[in-house]
């Protein structure tokens, strides 16, 4: 089957790709947070992080089709999360739309201009403890063997049988299903685990000719900063 992985665009040669990811993330976290942190009202700060952004947008070379998808694909939960907080008002629902959309862009722009063995090797010289480093290394890698698992017990389903069941017969199809991966899955990692074992494995993954920090890391730290103190004089 085919996978979504969230650094799809990850392998291409843009001015971003060749950062070293502890750049990336250091730049793209502080944006976040100066996002996060605009006062309500401040329109011409959004103005100028969407303008930041968009020059970012380009320069990444990833198709734009691909970013106003993945943002679209998420917004909806956060228009949710804005109407169940009512006495906010329409100003205060469309700044935390904005913010939300800039976040999701940046964020985007972060995992697809960085090879995700990568972007945990960045976490771990940052001070990441290893622990959460190797879980979410392990989480990523076994997702997508969790969504083939569902897919064959999908289409096995569907082969053995036609039609529609009664509510509750579905519901007890469904609670069976779920048994039968929560057992797969345990095994499946058992034996996921013995062979990395096997292989030499000792609790981080190995990437191949990593990026070292060089002066365009440099330049692109300095030039980060430097719009976010502006920004944040001009408040």
């Amino acid at each position: 089957m085919r996978h979504s992985f969230i650094d799809r665009y990850a392998l291409l040669d843009s001015p971003l790709h060749i950062l070293e990811p502890r750049s990336k993330l250091l730049a793209f976290t502080a944006l976040i947070v100066c996002v996060l942190s605009i006062p309500a009202g401040q329109s011409p700060l959004f103005v100028a992080y969407f303008f930041a952004t968009a020059i970012l947008m380009g320069i990444s070379q990833i198709p734009l089709p691909f970013i106003v998808g993945r943002t679209l694909l998420i917004l909806p939960f956060i228009v949710l999360a804005g109407i169940a907080v009512p006495w906010r008002g329409f100003s205060g629902l469309t700044t935390l739309l904005v913010r939300a959309a800039l976040c999701l862009i940046l964020l985007i722009l972060l995992t697809n201009t960085t090879r995700f063995v990568e972007l945990l090797r960045g976490l771990r010289k940052l001070g990441c403890p290893q622990i959460l480093v190797m879980n979410l290394s392990s989480l990523y890698r076994y997702f997508f063997v969790l969504t083939e698992e569902v897919v064959r017990m999908m289409q096995a389903r569907a082969c053995r049988r036609v039609g529609r069941a009664p509510i509750f017969e579905e519901l007890k199809i469904l609670r069976s299903m779920l048994g039968t991966l929560l057992i797969r899955s345990f095994e499946r990692a058992k034996r996921t685990h013995g062979a990395m074992l096997s292989r030499g494995y000792a609790g981080e993954f190995p990437v191949v000719s990593p990026r070292g920090f060089t002066w365009r890391d440099l330049a692109f730290l300095s030039i980060v900063t430097a719009f976010i103190a502006v920004t944040f004089l001009l408040r």
